[in-house]
């Protein structure tokens, strides 16, 4: 059994939960004798978790699951790193495990694949709405792409909600609608966070959120209709 390093790797923003901050956060998730990668980041990005772990004196192979919010290259180009070198598996949404294993491809330019530092990696567990990882629950939330799952820790009240809603100057918003593969499945996705009780938000982009988780989703879902869908970027 893959042993659990004692100190956390990131700076700890949670109960037994880690955060490398960057473009992208990467968090590194405690629960019950087992530590996770919630996201990997660029593949250049992969430096930033080494990094982490290095600092906390922690072992990358102790890692028991690389779990991916969604396949975005910013999010995934990493975990081909982490898996070839450190033997760590890779779990994702089953509708986004074809862009994650290269059977499908994201309409973006080999040199901007070969900037990001993405490769394919094998896809170990594919997951589905309702499933059960540890203490974590996977709830599908389409729309930022086909796959865009957030992970859920009812007992620490946890959310950990990738690019589904992201933090934006003290507010909470959508990602970009250039990037999201169908507004209309993005704005729709926000009720169903909205009945999960949590205490922090953790989200792909931006900084936690530990106050008035409730009040700014309700803000975001008021305002989302007119402030994405009548957005010509999509």
């Amino acid at each position: 059994m893959k042993s659990v390093p004692g100190k956390l790797p990131g700076f700890q923003v949670a109960e037994g939960v880690g955060r490398i901050g960057g473009f992208v956060n990467i968090y590194t998730y405690q629960d019950d004798g087992a530590l996770y990668l919630i996201d990997a980041g660029f593949g250049r990005g992969a430096r930033a978790i080494t990094r982490a772990f290095r600092d906390a004196d922690a072992q990358l192979e102790g890692v028991r699951e690389i779990l991916l919010t969604h396949h975005h290259l910013d999010h995934s180009g990493g975990a081909a790193y982490i898996h070839e070198r450190f033997k760590v598996p890779v779990a994702c949404h089953v509708e986004d495990a074809p862009f994650v294993d290269g059977r499908d491809t994201l309409p973006i330019s080999r040199w901007m694949r070969l900037f990001a530092g993405s490769r394919p990696v094998p896809v170990a567990t594919t997951l589905k709405d309702g499933d059960r990882i540890g203490s974590l629950q996977v709830l599908h939330a389409p729309g930022h792409t086909p796959g865009s799952a957030v992970y859920y820790d009812p007992a620490r009240k946890l959310l950990f909600s990738g690019d589904v809603v992201v933090e934006r100057k003290g507010k909470l918003a959508l990602a970009p609608t250039r990037y999201a593969a169908n507004v209309n499945q993005a704005v729709q996705s926000l009720a169903r966070l909205r009945g999960l009780a949590v205490e922090v938000l953790l989200p792909g982009h931006g900084v936690p959120v530990r106050n008035g988780y409730a009040a700014m989703l309700d803000d975001l879902i008021r305002r989302a209709p007119g402030e994405y869908l009548s957005d010509d970027s999509h």
